[in-house]
């Protein structure tokens, strides 16, 4: 019977006419299953589970790495095929139109996210953006060449999908929350023995690059709402109006404060006055 219902469903997916994939969809699809497979069993080996100590850490040491690793030549892959070639080597401002997509895309910073946090030790909070962007890649893929199959739609994959749609923007500004709160976690490590003043400072120009990005694609595919920083910014803003009465009490830090606050946000915030 189960051959029978196997078949069923195998000749109802071969009938319907779905695209095929190219090289470059299989690519993403074994590397964002990648992403969130690793990161899934990261977060198993984390919890506090009695026995096997040694076996759960570094089971959650490599899982923690793969995944981002697999996020990194997903990253990595989409921005190597879709560079531009400069039109002159020798110019420099052919070389600057070539290089600041590339610097202010989402690729190249989830790609130095991944760098920063892939040396440490692992923290399973730090893959939460990378396997939910690689869900929806993933998704998205399956959806699109399996979404008229009858597994599909009795597995209630098609309503998940749908309804994983309609929440992106609520799921993005998740993901830019969990980013942003990756800060006073390596702040913190400063008074450990794990402590490291480059991870601080190159974490916190990576969020202030984060604040300004206009791109509203990652992998390959494109956010329902909005852009990146609009999610940073957000976040941004709700603790600016429950920090700015405290601030306001500070006296002399109150200076200090505020033009790390125009720093950060390149001028926007003495221009908001």
């Amino acid at each position: 019977r189960a051959c029978v219902v196997f078949r069923r469903y195998t000749m109802s997916a071969g009938s319907s006419t779905t695209p095929k994939m190219d090289f470059r969809t299989y690519v993403f699809l074994f590397l964002t299953l990648s992403v969130c497979c690793n990161a899934f069993v990261c977060v198993v080996s984390s919890l506090p589970i009695p026995g096997f100590k040694a076996t759960r850490a570094f089971v959650g040491l490599m899982t923690y790495r793969a995944s981002l690793i697999s996020a990194l030549l997903g990253f990595l892959y989409r921005i190597g095929y879709s560079l531009n070639r400069p039109t002159s080597w020798r110019s420099l401002a052919s070389l600057k139109q070539t290089i600041n997509p590339i610097v202010s895309s989402n690729g190249f910073q989830y790609s130095v996210y991944c760098f920063i946090f892939l040396p440490g030790r692992p923290v399973p909070t730090v893959l939460f953006p990378l396997a939910t962007c690689a869900a929806y890649q993933a998704g998205t893929i399956l959806n699109k060449h399996f979404g008229g199959t009858q597994i599909w739609q009795k597995t209630g994959a098609a309503k998940l999908f749908q309804h994983a749609q309609e929440n992106m923007h609520r799921a993005m500004m998740t993901c830019a929350t969990m980013e942003i709160s990756m800060l006073p976690v390596v702040v913190m490590e400063l008074f450990t023995p794990n402590r490291s003043p480059a991870k601080v400072f190159v974490l916190l120009n990576l969020l202030k690059k984060r604040y300004a990005c206009v791109d509203n694609t990652v992998f390959r595919i494109k956010y329902t709402y909005y852009d990146a920083g609009y999610y940073h910014r957000q976040f941004w803003e709700m603790v600016g109006a429950k920090t700015t009465p405290v601030v306001r009490r500070l006296g002399p830090v109150r200076w200090v404060v505020e033009k790390g606050k125009n720093w950060f946000t390149g001028g926007k915030a003495a221009k908001q006055k």
